[in-house]
């Protein structure tokens, strides 16, 4: 409107000739007219600069178990319910996007993303409705193994929610990766994920293809957890790809059984993995320890060849991404040469 009156102003007042006073007038409309074309196609042009600036466009999602979910934008007040899931986002978007990440998220022994989980304020270890609610989040991950009830509390309070795969398979990881990356609507930065991941698995079986099958060694995990690394784990899964035996599938452990000292006598491993984070009450070195110094253990082969392996457990615990890194760390303790 300022150049419209700019233009308007300029135009000759002067009595004269009634020709030349129409010549005027027409040339004052004439410049009106341009003047707000003009003004009409740079506010288009604009809005159109903030949209892709700020990513407005809407897009629609489905998630694992078939929910549709309809986005006005790009989200960024994202809310992830899983270490895991902590871990894909933070390897495809920047932090300033998620507002809370799970309670050891900035442990570097046990989280791939300390480094960039230090600024973002809010830790969630309970993931309890109120507090996911009050960050008011423009979209929240969660695991298909996440309790039903709390993600049909937060859709009821019209928090969006989207449920990813909850990997129990190298096959799976790619799958929530894939996903994920379809929600936070960074479908590139997912691809260069797997990409990565691919290039790197390649890697790891042309080397295991100098390993003949009789010289394949069995190995068992100490684990974490009470019940962890047997048949169906994502664990077992990493042990295929690493081209070693996982002791306790083949013992008849199933991914919810413990491991046992009877059972480590009865599997006879070559190798042992022990933890190397200390969480709580756990003291991985004492764990160490007392597999050494157990008597009824000492003809095991892992001890007798002091074959007792502690890799970063931040890699080995780890269902995003970054899990090649623990195929990596496994094939190469079981095949140093």
């Amino acid at each position: 409107m300022r150049n419209s009156k700019s233009a308007m102003l300029q135009v000759s007042t002067e009595r004269g000739d009634g020709a030349v006073c129409q010549y005027g007038r027409l040339v004052a409309v004439v410049v009106v007219l341009l003047s707000m074309l003009l003004a009409a196609g740079c506010a288009s042009s604009q809005t159109a600069s903030a949209v892709c600036a700020t990513g407005t466009t809407s897009y629609q999602v489905t998630d694992t178990q078939g929910y549709v979910l309809k986005l006005p934008q790009k989200p960024q007040r994202i809310v992830t319910l899983s270490l895991s899931s902590d871990e894909m986002v933070l390897g495809m978007t920047q932090p300033e996007r998620v507002m809370a990440v799970h309670y050891l998220a900035d442990d570097p022994g046990i989280s791939t993303i300390a480094d960039k989980a230090g600024c973002i304020p809010v830790r969630l270890r309970d993931y309890n409705a109120e507090q996911i609610i009050g960050l008011q989040p423009d979209l929240v991950i969660a695991p298909d193994w996440n309790r039903g009830e709390l993600i049909q509390t937060l859709r009821d309070m019209g928090i969006p929610v989207f449920v990813s795969k909850g990997p129990s398979s190298v096959v799976e990881v790619k799958q929530a990766i894939r996903e994920i990356a379809q929600a936070i609507g960074e479908e590139a930065a997912g691809a260069r994920l797997l990409t990565r991941m691919e290039t790197e698995l390649v890697d790891i079986a042309a080397k295991l293809k100098t390993i003949p099958p009789e010289r394949r060694q069995t190995l068992v995990l100490i684990s974490h957890m009470a019940a962890y690394g047997g048949k169906g784990s994502l664990f077992d899964d990493m042990c295929g790809y690493a081209g070693v035996i996982n002791g306790a599938a083949a013992a008849g452990l199933g991914k919810n059984d413990a491991l046992t000292k009877e059972c480590i006598i009865s599997i006879n491993p070559d190798l042992i993995l022990v933890p190397t984070w200390g969480s709580g009450k756990l003291d991985a070195n004492k764990i160490k320890a007392n597999l050494e110094n157990d008597p009824a253990l000492q003809f095991i082969k892992a001890i007798r060849n002091k074959r007792l392996v502690q890799l970063p457990d931040l890699y080995l615990y780890c269902a995003s991404q970054d899990i090649v890194q623990a195929i990596r760390d496994i094939m190469n303790a079981a095949y140093p040469e």
